[in-house]
């Protein structure tokens, strides 16, 4: 009797520390293997379950070719720390932008590159917005700072609504509102900081960095043409190769929409008004810019004839780094007019450039060939 007490004795024990075993194995892998839990629903029925759980909804806005989206799913939503703060603060739900519903996500919230992190309230308001991926700490920080309901940008937006105009806070403003791409934000302060100085309060070096943004000051604007009148006194402020730098990075893409033969200028004298100012301030694109004013101004006033032969004489001295943005916004515009001929010499062109491009364009300068051959 004793020796069979002692099997059973055993036998129980055993039994008692497989379950241990098994259950600390369990919690083990749970917690080296946390992550944030992700929804499966529709946005409004997860919205639903967030606000009758008076939490945030967080939507991660990401697409399937997107790299930072991958890593910040691999590494970061992996990891503990945020996991357990995300699953205990916010309802998740992860939104493929091209599939579903999206597109029309997409457009609701102004989501214009990715990964962009949206933070929702119960009545479907956005309450903070992060672009990009960092690593876990950082990540973490961006999100807590976000909800800062002192700091945070919408609590910015509250005091703006509510009156404040102290120049130090709109200088702060403009700065988050960049710093989340909303452009047209930022520009409309920027203006309204700008049209409440003096001249000599604008000509700074703190004011250059509001009145040099493109959206602010795009070529022909009011703040164009005072950074011109100006020049010589921002020159000494920020230095000449700054000024080049601004004058460089408006004409770029304003002329090369007459490169590519999209709109139109009725005045030549325009041209010489362009090459001038290259000219003047020596910007470090100068000969794309060059480039471009020769292919605007046939485009404008030469026929098709002329245009083609500009584009052929003048692209293959460009930059390779350009050739893909002029034949992807000029190759339509080409093909419409192009004879048999000419679609002979566009394929030669394109060859020859595509030998020049990264492994990453050779393919979309296939899908250019590949649609010229389809023309003929």
């Amino acid at each position: 009797m004793k020796k069979t007490y002692n099997y059973v004795k055993v036998s129980r024990m055993m039994k008692y520390l497989l379950i241990v075993g098994v259950l600390m194995t369990s919690w083990t892998v749970q917690a080296q293997d946390r992550s944030i839990r992700f929804e499966e629903g529709s946005y409004q029925e997860v919205l639903a379950k967030a606000k009758k759980e008076n939490k945030l909804l967080f939507i991660d806005c990401y697409t399937s070719w997107c790299g930072p989206c991958k890593m910040l799913a691999r590494d970061v939503f992996t990891n503990n720390e945020v996991a357990d703060y995300f699953n205990e603060h916010f309802i998740s739900l992860k939104v493929d932008c091209e599939k579903g519903e999206g597109p029309q996500l997409r457009e609701r919230f102004g989501v214009s590159s990715y990964p962009t992190l949206l933070f929702i309230d119960g009545s479907g308001k956005m309450v903070n917005k992060i672009l990009g991926a960092s690593p876990a700490p950082a990540f973490l920080g961006k999100v807590k700072e976000g909800l800062d309901p002192e700091n945070s940008l919408f609590a910015k937006e509250k005091k703006y609504e509510a009156g404040n105009r102290d120049r130090a806070f709109m200088l702060d403003l403009i700065k988050s509102y960049k710093g989340q791409r909303e452009l047209q934000k930022a520009t409309k302060v920027s203006s309204e900081l700008l049209a409440s100085l003096s001249e000599q309060e604008i000509l700074t070096k703190e004011m250059w960095d509001v009145v040099r943004d493109y959206y602010v000051s795009p070529y022909g604007s009011e703040w164009w043409n005072f950074i011109l009148e100006h020049g010589d006194e921002y020159a000494r402020l920020v230095g000449k190769e700054a000024v080049a730098k601004k004058i460089g990075e408006t004409l770029h893409p304003y002329l090369f929409g007459f490169a590519c033969g999209h709109g139109r200028s009725e005045n030549r004298a325009d041209f010489v008004t362009y090459k001038t100012l290259v000219e003047r301030y020596q910007p470090a694109q100068k000969e794309t810019l060059y480039a471009f004013i020769k292919l605007g101004e046939s485009a404008c006033f030469d026929d098709f004839n002329g245009y083609f032969k500009t584009v052929m004489k003048v692209v293959p001295k460009m930059d390779a780094g350009e050739h893909f943005r002029f034949f992807h916004n000029a190759l339509d515009n080409l093909l419409k007019s192009a004879n048999t001929k000419q679609k002979q010499q566009l394929l030669a062109l394109l060859k020859e450039s595509q030998k020049q491009q990264t492994d990453y364009f050779k393919p979309e300068f296939q899908k250019l060939l590949d649609k010229v051959e389809k023309s003929e």
